[in-house]
């Protein structure tokens, strides 16, 4: 699968028919036949900036030229490889790829994050140095009386411990 070859994969189906079918694993080896022709156009489209829908059926080892047209466009639409299909002149022209590194986009995403990671650090620091202050409590003339008259009754022994 992971080499692209349709030919050595279908020889390995059909040499483990009995295996996978043993293991009920069959159809669910038979749909990797899907990825195998992704990873051959990827690698076909990396190496040739224009090649004929017949070269690539024959290094797919594909049965026809429209089968290889449909596969191809389904590639193209499904963003697999980044090319352009000419159905008149029966070729594949493979865009330029973009190499993200030249430019500044990955510095910036990289910048973005570790700022993110400080400002969380600092916030986190600024929580546990500074905590939350309380407000404080005025108590009101009756709450000092009523405090009092309990601090007066605990030391007389007035209460008794059922009370509390």
């Amino acid at each position: 699968v992971k080499r692209g070859d349709l030919a050595q994969f279908n020889k390995n189906l059909q040499e483990y028919a009995k295996v996978f079918e043993e293991d009920r694993n069959y159809s669910l080896v038979a749909r990797l036949r899907h990825n195998v022709l992704k990873t051959g156009l990827k690698r076909i489209n990396i190496s040739y900036s224009r090649i004929s829908l017949q070269d690539i059926a024959t290094k797919l080892s594909l049965d026809s030229v429209q089968e290889t047209e449909y596969i191809v466009a389904k590639a193209i639409r499904d963003e697999v490889i980044t090319a352009e299909l000419n159905h008149e002149g029966q070729y594949l022209r493979s865009k330029e790829i973009h190499n993200t590194y030249t430019t500044t986009e990955p510095q910036e995403q990289f910048n973005k994050r570790i700022s993110f990671c400080l400002e969380l650090h600092n916030d986190a620091v600024k929580a546990m140095t500074f905590p939350e202050k309380k407000e404080k409590k005025i108590d009101s003339a009756e709450d000092r009386k009523q405090k009092l008259l309990v601090e007066k009754e605990l030391a007389e022994g007035g209460f008794s411990e059922d009370e509390f």
